[in-house]
């Protein structure tokens, strides 16, 4: 879940050398891999990606990983961190298959990122929940969603509307409205980062005014006239911003970010509705110093949404599932753990458990 802010903060951050990521998997793999490529029938483009599976012979379980917000490969590639690749090893290594694709527009996936929203994003989801149950190495009973942050909404979704989702699992999922995200986000960056009371009073105050045009305006032209705004008086009111570049280009670059589709679709995305409608069971978890999604925010929803639900707060991790040190956004890229064992295990043995796997 990123927000304008967030977006200027991790432009930041030192260059790490792929040898540096000691998690990530090299040839020759111990288990199946294949590249494949599967049609969205409804919006008539195909996606590509990586189907991994144990060598044993027989139908597996077989997981769907759904990234997060913004383009991403099959290995939801960032900061040079491949963290699907690591995950789909893991699962593989431990008897469950896996699916990772690119997203639309992205990598060797035909379609359009840009202009595309969660709506869309789930149409791509179900593609590949479709293409699963066509394959003869796939228990098409025991067919499960792995999202990450804006991905678990995809992964919510899908559940909730389609009775052939077997398990969900959301890791930073949303479980409360975009707006409430956004809002707990922006509070948490800026104490992170040691903002003083004054410039997280202003901060807060400006989120909140973006937030609450996005919710009330459904209007294009009238929610993009408050937006450039909203821009306007921040500029007026920040002198660092008017050190930094003139009013046009400051008002250009924050209304964009802004007014994106995929943004839009964050900020007014509410789970409630599809809590409801969720019958398989759910493990959700959050690292407690994500400053992205908010573990004490998000859960509490998860918790209340869905009783039935595992909910796990996981003690020393990021957004990303890294054990973090000074846990700030700068600090994903130069860490060389991709994904902690913990929140692997976590995942990996729930998912045996509720598939039979581990008796």
């Amino acid at each position: 879940m990123r927000s304008y802010l967030l977006l200027v903060v991790m432009v930041a951050g030192l260059t790490v050398r792929a040898q540096e990521r000691p998690q990530e998997p090299k040839p020759k793999y111990p288990y199946h891999v294949e590249h494949v490529y599967f049609p969205n029938t409804k919006d008539s483009f195909s996606l590509a990606g990586t189907f991994t599976r144990p060598d044993a012979p027989g139908k597996h379980p077989t997981v769907i990983l759904i990234s997060g917000s913004g383009p991403q490969d099959r290995n939801s590639q960032l900061l040079g961190h491949k963290p699907f690749l690591v995950i789909a090893d893991h699962f593989a290594k431990n008897g469950i298959a896996v699916l990772r694709y690119d997203d639309r527009g992205v990598g060797e996936s035909r379609g359009q990122m840009k202009g595309s929203d969660i709506a869309d994003f789930t149409r791509d989801a179900a593609a590949a929940l479709a293409y699963l149950k066509g394959r003869a190495d796939v228990d098409t009973r025991k067919i499960g969603v792995v999202g990450h942050s804006e991905g678990g909404a995809i992964g919510l979704i899908l559940a909730a509307e389609n009775p052939a989702v077997a398990f969900l699992v959301s890791m930073a999922g949303p479980g409360v409205n975009g707006a409430e995200i956004i809002m707990s986000q922006t509070d948490a960056i800026l104490r992170q980062y040691n903002a003083g009371d004054s410039l997280i009073k202003s901060q807060m105050s400006y989120q909140r005014s973006m937030m609450d045009a996005i919710m009330q305006e459904k209007d294009t032209v009238a929610l993009k006239a408050r937006i450039i705004s909203n821009a306007k008086k921040q500029y007026g009111e920040n002198a660092g911003a008017q050190k930094a570049m003139d009013e046009d280009r400051f008002v250009q670059t924050v209304s964009s970010q802004y007014l994106t589709h995929e943004y839009l679709s964050i900020v007014r995305f509410d789970p409630k509705p599809y809590f409801a409608k969720v019958k398989c069971p759910v493990l959700v978890l959050n690292g407690d110093k994500d400053i992205q999604v908010i573990s004490k925010v998000n859960l509490a929803g998860w918790r209340e949404g869905v009783p039935k639900a595992t909910v796990r707060e996981l003690p020393g991790l990021n957004h990303l599932f890294q054990q973090c040190k000074t846990c700030q956004l700068t600090e994903y890229r130069t860490l060389t753990e991709t994904i902690s064992p913990a929140a692997l295990g976590e995942m990996t043995e729930w998912i045996r458990q509720t598939t039979g796997l581990r008796k």
